[in-house]
């Protein structure tokens, strides 16, 4: 892990006009690839323990959950007035266990009010947390649109029928999930649902179904089974979109499926050649959900 201290102090982080908090996964350099190629200039504030040391590659800096009075004075220095939440976050802090600094035990109080909550609660806390400081939070959908999944056919044969219905229940399941603030993804397959996400993530839903096939519960060979992923109802697009990636059709072929069907416009496609030529080799297709194939969008 590099010093806390990245290229904050010197003068490549100079015209930064956007930070991006970090978390783990490609994501956040993804997203600052698409702010340089917008002619943007990104300053990426990586969560220790959480980001990617490639983010280095930048004007960066690593900071601790505690470090919230540090993470504003960074973007007051900056006269930075824009922020992008970007990457996931594999392990929520203990607030108990946090060496905050004075920044931190100010917020402390309005923290404490969504930190309990649900990934969405959490969220549209933290976003307040920066809007009522004066730091617009945009989604990476606003700097990197390339990212986002189009509808129909993405890569592979279009799915057949049967395969749609077993889209249409899956989707079906996710948005009912999604209303629980639980889970972005589940996985359909012979007419029925067989598992929905909660709070362990795509890979683990998708290792459940490979040990549900080992002892019996759902036939050795797949028929028709899709892993769909949509953004919950209500949810605010600047924080969380579902996401796929080379992992998820490594996964996905483990697991057995046919395919992955994602919200068009509503997700994400990380290191996008890669993933579509996964995808390719191993014969599954990836399918953009729109309106057009008759199913709500929440």
């Amino acid at each position: 892990m590099p010093a806390k201290q990245g290229t904050a102090s010197n003068g490549l982080a100079q015209g930064c006009d956007l930070a991006l908090i970090c978390g783990y996964g490609s994501l956040p350099l993804e997203i600052a690839r698409g702010a340089i190629e917008a002619g943007r200039r990104p300053f990426l504030i990586g969560i220790e323990g959480e980001a990617s040391a490639d983010i280095a590659a930048l004007p960066h800096e690593f900071l601790s959950w505690g470090q919230v009075g540090r993470l504003f004075q960074i973007l007051r220095d900056h006269q930075i007035k824009e922020v992008v939440f970007a990457g996931g976050i594999l392990k929520r802090p203990e607030l108990l266990k946090l060496k905050l600094d004075f920044g931190a035990l100010r917020t402390l109080p309005e923290a404490l009010v969504f930190m309990i909550g649900g990934d969405n609660t959490v969220l549209s806390g933290a976003i307040r947390l920066f809007e009522k400081r004066g730091i617009a939070v945009v989604g990476a959908h606003e700097i990197a649109p390339k990212l986002l999944a189009g509808p129909g056919r993405i890569v592979g044969a279009k799915p057949g029928a049967r395969d749609f219905a077993s889209i249409k229940l899956a989707f079906e399941a996710c948005k009912a999930l999604g209303r629980f603030d639980i889970g972005q993804a589940a996985v359909a397959e012979a007419s029925r649902v067989v598992a929905v996400e909660g709070v362990e993530g795509t890979d683990n839903l998708l290792e459940r179904i490979v040990q549900m096939r080992l002892i019996g519960r759902m036939p050795p060979k797949g028929k028709n089974g899709v892993l769909v992923k949509t953004m919950k109802p209500g949810q605010d697009m600047r924080a969380d979109l579902p996401a796929i990636g080379p992992k998820t059709i490594d996964a996905v072929v483990r697991a057995g499926l046919n395919g992955i069907a994602i919200e068009a416009g509503h997700a994400i496609i990380l290191e996008r050649e890669a993933t579509l030529a996964a995808a390719k080799q191993a014969g599954i297709y990836i399918y953009g959900i729109s309106a057009a194939d008759g199913m709500p969008h929440g």
